[in-house]
This record gives C-alpha cells, structure tokens and sequence, in this order.
C-alpha cells in the first residue's frame, strides 16, 4: 500500500471519529434538552409569555378578649408599570409622582428600563389615588389587589399591638410575634403577553386566589385598656414625666388585660415622631460619637427606640415596691412575722456602713413588721434580708422570676440584672432588700407581685388568648393558662396580702385607697441609675395594687419615670393614679365593695384640716401632708428647701387628696424678678388634657388636673394674671 493511499486511510479515520464524537455530543445535548431540561426551559417559555401580578394575602383580624376589633386589614391597590407598553414615559412619571406624591425621577428611571416586562412602582396605595390613575387610562398600568394595616384606634395600644411593613409581614408586637399565624397565602393574577413582552390584549387571565390568615384572640380588654392608657396620660402631663407604664394583669391566669406605655405612637403612622415623644425622649434620642461628644441620633435609631416597649425592655431598680419580695421570703422562712418588733433608729450600721431610713434624721422607733410594712422602713427589711443570708434571700429573688425572662409572648423582652450570688457583702445584701444594686422590667415587678394574690403561684405572664378560624371566627386553638412554681406557700401569701392591705388603709399608700373596698398595695421610690451613676433629681415613682383583697381579680403597676423633682414620691403621684385606675375596673368588672358602706358620690366626701408645714424642709412638709392624706406641688427642685409660705393656710377644712402649694424662700433678686414675672391665664375650657397642659406650657404655668375628657373649669379664670411656673387647676370631664 502507497505512503499516500496510507495518509488518506488515516485522515479518513480521523474524520470519521470526530464525526462520532460529535455525533454523540448532539445526541447528548438532544437527550438533556427533551428529558432533563425539559421542564425549566417549558418553565422559561411560559415565562416569556406569560407574566404575574402577586395578589397580597389579608392578614388576619385582631380582637380583645370580649372580640372588639382592634386591627385589620383594609382594601388598597398595588401600582405596576409595562415599560415596554409606555407609549410617553415622562408624562406618565409625571402624572403617577403627582397622584401617588412620589419622586418623579425616580419614577421615570424605571419607566425607562424595558428590559423588565413588570415593575412595581407603589404598594398599599389608598383606593381613592388609585381610581384617579384608573381614570388617566395610561396604557402599561397595571393595578393589583393589595391590603393595607389598619388600626381602629391610632395609638391604642400601640406597644401591644405593634405593626406591619410595606411587605405585610409584622414587625413589631404581636404583628410580629404571631406572624405566622396571622399571615396568609398570597395569590397571583396570571396574563399573556406577546414576544416583546407586552400584554395581549383579548389573552386569557387566570387568578389564584389568596388565602387568609388566621384571626387572633387576645387577653386584652379594651375598656380597661382603655382606662390605663387615660390614666397613663393624666400621670405623664400632671407629673411633667419622661414616662409612664401602666400594667393591669389578672393574677390567677398571668393574662394581661391592659399595657400601655405613654408617650406612644401612631399605629397607622408608625414611623412619624411626634412632638412630645421627641421632647420626653429627647436624652434616649442622642448618642455618643468617637471623641465621646454627644450627637443626634439617625431618624432610623430614632424610630428604633420609639417602638422599644418599656413594659418588656425598661430595666429600672425597683425601689421599696421590692420589699414585697424580702417580706415574702422573710415570712415565708419564718424569719420574721407580722408581730415581730423592731426598733428603728433612722439607719442601721452594717459591717461600718451606716444605711438609711429614707425618713433620716428622724426615725420610726418602735414598730412592729406589719408597720414597718406600712412605713416602708429600711433598716428593717436590712435586718430581715441579714436574717435570712443571702443564698435564702437569693432563693426567692430567683424563685419570683427577677434576673430571667418571664416568657411573655411579645418580642424585645429584658432579663433585668441581678447581681450574681457570689460573695454577697453584708452591705450589697442590705441595699438589695429594699430595691437597690438589682434591676427589674415592669412585666417581672407586676408578674412577681401577682404571686401574692395567687396563693403563691407564679404564672407565666401571656397576651394571646385564642387562634380563630378567619371566617367563622371558630375556634383553632386556645392557649391555657400556665403555672411556672409554687414560690411562697399559700398561707404566706395570704399573711402578706393582709399587710399590703393595711399598707393602703393605714400606710404610706393611702392615696390608692378606694372607697367600699379593701385594696392591697406598695408604693416606690427611687433614685434613677443613667450610665451606670445615679442621677441627682431623676426617679422612678412607683405603685403595686392588688384588689379586692379577699378575692384578688387584679394586679396593677403604675411606674412614673422622671417625674417633676418637686414631687416625685410614689405615695404622693402614683398611689393616686393607682387608686384611680382600680376604681375604674372594680365598677366595670362589676365586683361589688366588700366593706359595710360604700361611699356614694352624692355622699359628703371626706374633710381634712390642712396641718402647719411652714419653716420645715420640703421632704417633711411632703410626709406630714401624706400622713394627712394631702398632696402638694412645688417649684422647688430640692428636698431640703425650707417652706416659708403655703396654700391653703394651717387650719383650712379641704376636700382629702386636695394639693396644698408650697413656698420656699427665694433670694432678693428671684423675688423681684417673679414679681414681674407675671403672665396672663389663657383660656383651655373645652380642651383635651394634652391641650391645656400644651397651652399652659407655652406660658410657663403649670397644671393640676383632675377628672378626664374635655376641660370644664379653671381656677384662675381665664384672664386673670399669675406668677409663671404658678399652677392652674383645671377639671376635665368625659363627654358623653
């Protein structure tokens, strides 16, 4: 055989195997396509001829416990553009950033892009913006069902609540927290278009309907919310206060009947700041740079805190109403009782440190537990915790749930801070006895105290009472009540509801009295700790209420964060609110008084000779008035000013609870300067608390109020000239 018959048998070989090679390529190509690939590139045609439009899921519908609606979801449209079906891009913009008050270059740039079929341009928008848009008939518009949150009352229980994002989905609250259940199933409205993606007209159109979310039941109840969240208002402007917290929890289930927590927001509005959370948060608002110089917070950290819920996330030391907690284990343990005698010399001396009665110089003497109790004395509650010795004190502080999470099923939950049981000091265990070196949330302090009136039992605190089918609103699921432990024996706490009783009746939280019942309480005061220090001239007021005693139906918590300096203990400004507030929910709970006679409110209320409190410190004159079932206001800042002066004289019949006005002396050059420091009373008849005490602001006088609605009377009158900083009483009363 020739080299060039050789040469051409071989290049012949060659072709034919790459002739094989690619033969089996092709085939293997052909093969993925028709068997492996067949079902993503059948997906990526249908793709191309056909385009969705998401059909947003109603969440479900939020109840109270007696089933008033408190959110649900209501009609809006969802605006999508065609790019490729706008015939004039820059009116359109132009019209669609007029109507929807978006930005029209913003607009326009994605009215520009055509290599997108579908862009959404605006979500939730209001039904009525979007039936102008309808009316424009702009070709390349689409409309697509959507649901917009909507919250029947505004700021109603804004923290409890919480709200949604543009998405739907919950971000904060039980929105959040349930969001699983409350979420749906969005649908989708399918359509055809042609090859350049543009919809065809007479083409086919199939919709899959959304399926709703479950509904939820809560343990809420919307008059005593109601009630809390009024009495939360009158507290914060009455007290000129940072803050106030107000829980109404019913002992026996752990259910929470009422949160709030004011300054709020508006749940229909989330991210609006208003002026009064601007003005109370103001330090909350600001942050600390490199160099440590302090600066504004961004809008987004702004809004961060705003929606904190202070009832779950507010870490505060709870001053004397702690000694709830050393008198239960000191009972329990049998360490002390309620006849016990003690002698109090205003401080007691602890491994050489002198701790205080917060009544020092002046002592309570001799007394027995149960008026220590009343009293609120330090130096006992010192001895009782040295009594027991820390690991037996530590016992109970951990067995009433301080230092741990409760579980309560809303998000951002703080543990507090308890100091861990290692070498405790003498002294460090003294200072915790009577609510000071530990830290508590106001869900932990109204948790533990619901023990006292449960025989004992802790329960885990809940907001959720039922998950119910969305349409027929049956049923799916209840939740139960759950018990945690047993902390005190039921014969302890009984003992100790007794002593809280008399702490109202004959004690320093008289003020919360109500009139047929008998109510068990405990009044705090105190100092506040910002950045590790305590803070000359900020506290935290406080009350625990539990009534009736002999069949508790609730617990309260009243907490006044930054009251007024002039008047800042609890027994004087949140005991009332308490009293207040219990009053309201025994009359609607329907629970009938329990004592022989209930006053009537035609009855002739209660007098009371106002005593002689000029020429002693302000702090004395405040206890003398208190023991008097008195209050008082004052512009001075300082406990030990001397009053010089007050109003109504020494020996005045008055109304019980009527504030008398104290005087302090005032340097020369002050006297001249208030004396021509005189502004005119403006007129506030016929407005809301939050008017008036705005108003009365803006001419630097101050308020008094009593009742609630729509202001009524003045005193002054409108017209008449006064000192700035004087106050002016105003009566408010709810309009039918």
């Amino acid at each position: 055989m020739s080299a060039l018959h050789l040469r051409l048998k071989r290049r012949l070989i060659i072709a034919l195997f790459l002739f094989t090679l690619l033969f089996i390529v092709l085939v293997g190509r052909l093969t993925y396509l028709q068997v492996f690939a067949s079902t993503k590139l059948m997906e990526k045609r249908l793709n191309q001829l056909v385009a969705s439009i998401p059909i947003t899921a109603p969440r479900g519908d939020v109840y109270d416990r007696n089933m008033e609606i408190l959110a649900k979801d209501a009609t809006s449209t969802s605006i999508y553009v065609r790019p490729k079906d706008i015939e004039d891009p820059e009116k359109t913009a132009e019209i669609l950033a007029e109507i929807l008050e978006i930005d029209k270059k913003k607009i326009y740039k994605k009215l520009a892009d055509t290599s997108q079929s579908i862009v959404l341009i605006q979500r939730k928008v209001d039904n009525d913006k979007a039936l102008k848009l309808r009316e424009k008939n702009i070709s390349g518009l689409e409309f697509g069902e959507d649901k917009k949150r909507y919250y029947k009352n505004g700021n109603f229980a804004s923290y409890v609540l919480g709200f949604t994002g543009t998405d739907h989905q919950g971000l904060y609250g039980i929105e959040r927290q349930y969001n699983d259940i409350l979420s749906g199933k969005d649908g989708s409205l399918t359509y055809q278009r042609d090859a350049r993606g543009s919809k065809i007209s007479n083409g086919t159109e199939t919709r899959i309907d959304p399926i709703p979310g479950d509904n939820l039941r809560l343990t809420i109840d919307t008059t005593i919310q109601h009630f809390a969240e009024r009495a939360a208002e009158k507290a914060m402007y009455e007290n000129n206060a940072k803050r106030v917290t107000i829980m109404v929890m019913e002992p026996s289930t752990g259910e929470l009947l009422a949160m709030t927590s004011k300054p709020d927001y508006n749940l229909n509005n989330p991210r609006e700041i208003s002026k009064i959370m601007e003005q109370k948060l103001s330090y909350d608002f600001m942050r600390e740079d490199e160099n440590g110089k302090k600066i504004e917070k961004s809008l987004g950290e702004k809004q961060q805190e705003m929606w904190k819920n202070p009832a779950v996330s507010f870490n505060y030391e709870p001053g004397s109403t702690f000694k709830i907690i050393t008198s239960a284990a000191g009972l329990e343990e049998g360490v002390v009782t309620p006849e016990s005698q003690f002698y109090d010399k205003g401080y007691i001396v602890v491994d050489g440190t002198q701790l205080k009665c917060w009544r020092y110089p002046r002592n309570h003497g001799s007394e027995t537990f149960k008026e220590a109790v009343q009293n609120s004395c330090n130096p006992v509650f010192v001895e009782v915790a040295l009594r027991l010795g820390a690991d037996k004190f530590y016992k109970y502080i951990d067995g009433f749930g301080f230092g741990q999470k409760t579980g309560i099923d809303l998000e951002g939950e703080e543990a507090g801070i308890v100091p861990p049981n290692k070498d405790v000091s003498n002294v460090s265990l003294g200072t915790r006895s009577y609510g000071q070196g530990i830290t508590v949330t106001p869900i932990q302090l109204i948790t533990a105290i619901s023990v006292i009136a449960n025989d004992g039992i802790l329960m885990k605190p809940r907001i959720a009472d039922a998950i119910l089918a969305p349409e027929t609103n049956k049923v799916i699921h209840e939740y139960q009540p759950e018990e945690i432990r047993q902390v005190v024996s039921k014969e302890t706490a009984h003992t100790l509801l007794d002593i809280l009783e008399s702490v109202v009746s004959e004690g320093g939280g008289s003020k919360a009295q109500v009139p047929g019942y008998k109510i068990a309480g405990k009044t705090g005061t105190a100092n506040k700790v910002i950045d590790g220090k305590y803070i000359d001239g900020k506290y935290i007021a406080s009350f625990i209420g539990i009534a009736p005693v002999d069949n508790p139906k609730v617990s309260i918590l009243v907490m006044i964060d930054e009251p007024n300096p002039s008047n800042y203990y609890g027994g004087q400004i949140a005991a009332p609110i308490g009293g207040e507030l219990m009053k309201d929910i025994l009359k609607y709970l329907d629970i009938p008084p329990t004592e022989k006679k209930e006053i009537e409110e035609n009855e002739e209320i209660e007098k009371i000779i106002v005593p002689e409190v000029r020429n002693i410190t302000r702090n004395e004159a405040a206890e003398i008035l208190a023991s008097n079932k008195l209050g008082y206001s004052s512009t001075s800042k300082n406990g030990t000013d001397i009053i010089i002066d007050q109003s109504p004289l020494p020996g005045v019949e008055v109304n019980i609870n009527t504030k008398v006005h104290l005087f302090v002396k005032s340097s020369e050059k002050e006297n001249a300067q208030k004396s021509e420091e005189k502004v005119m009373v403006p007129n506030v008849l016929d407005k809301s608390i939050q008017e008036a005490h705005k108003i009365l602001k803006e001419k630097e006088l101050n308020i008094e109020i009593s009742g609630s609605g729509i202001a009524v009377n003045q005193d002054p009158k409108p017209g008449e000239y006064i000192n700035k900083g004087a106050y002016v009483s105003v009566k408010f009363k709810t309009i039918e």
